[in-house]
């Protein structure tokens, strides 16, 4: 699932979250239920300001594709924020030798994978 689909969003769900300050509350309370937060830092990937802008790209001839998608997330937990560095998330395109991008950016099939890993630190 990419981060904003029912599964990762929904409270009765990962109840995943955009937003550093949204998951810092903690809880939120639906229906008379309280329910945690994840802060899903993954959403900082989308568009142009981050690249490559996920870790799965996927085209096909349908009226509503995405193109990149998120499927590989990394959710923390409120009590947790404070160690976690959003620079220290990355998506990797190489292991320093070897591109897993091809000649257009994406991820290269016949080299890894076609998704691209993340990697990310957490001090604890």
């Amino acid at each position: 699932m990419n981060p904003f689909e029912n599964g990762v969003v929904n409270s009765g769900g990962l109840h995943g979250v955009m937003n550093r300050s949204i998951a810092a509350r903690n809880t939120r309370i639906v229906n008379s239920k309280t329910y945690t937060f994840f802060y899903n830092p993954m959403w900082n990937f989308f568009g142009d300001m981050k690249s490559p802008p996920g870790t799965y790209y996927y085209y096909k001839s349908e009226p509503k594709v995405y193109f990149w998608n998120i499927f590989d997330q990394v959710l923390i937990r409120p009590e947790l924020l404070s160690r976690f560095d959003t620079n220290d998330l990355q998506i990797l395109t190489s292991d320093g030798e070897i591109s897993f991008l091809n000649d257009q950016g994406l991820p290269d099939t016949r080299i890894v994978s076609d998704h691209l890993p993340i990697i990310f630190k957490i001090s604890l």
